[in-house]
């Protein structure tokens, strides 16, 4: 986790260096990731980087022109192009789920009280 909120998450052993693209789809994975891991330990770090991968994903991936997510930015926050705005990975699986998790849990929570 970098300290944007955003997931570093391809390294290259054979340059010993990570690959310094954000993608998507780990951004949906760390906010399910991390939600799950608060809710089963009850730590309150990790509901924050749940928090946090949602605040980056906001800020850099989600496409409020346009509608549905960027494929990924760069290290410096470049917005990947020629990349795919929706395939049979992206929009309906990772990104949608991601959603449609936290969405179901908020209401659950929310419920309880």
């Amino acid at each position: 986790m970098d300290k944007d909120g955003g997931l570093w998450y391809e390294y290259d052993p054979q340059h010993d260096k990570l690959i310094k693209q954000k993608h998507w789809w780990p951004q949906a994975e760390a906010m399910i990731g991390y939600l799950n891991a608060w809710e089963i330990t009850g730590n309150e770090k990790y509901l924050q980087q749940s928090l946090d991968a949602w605040l980056f994903t906001q800020k850099y991936i989600l496409d409020k022109e346009n509608g549905e997510w960027f494929w990924g930015v760069d290290d410096a926050y470049n917005v990947m192009p020629n990349e795919d705005k929706a395939g049979f990975w992206k929009c309906p699986y990772h990104n949608a789920r991601a959603c449609m998790e936290v969405l179901k849990r908020i209401d659950a929570s929310v419920n309880k009280q």
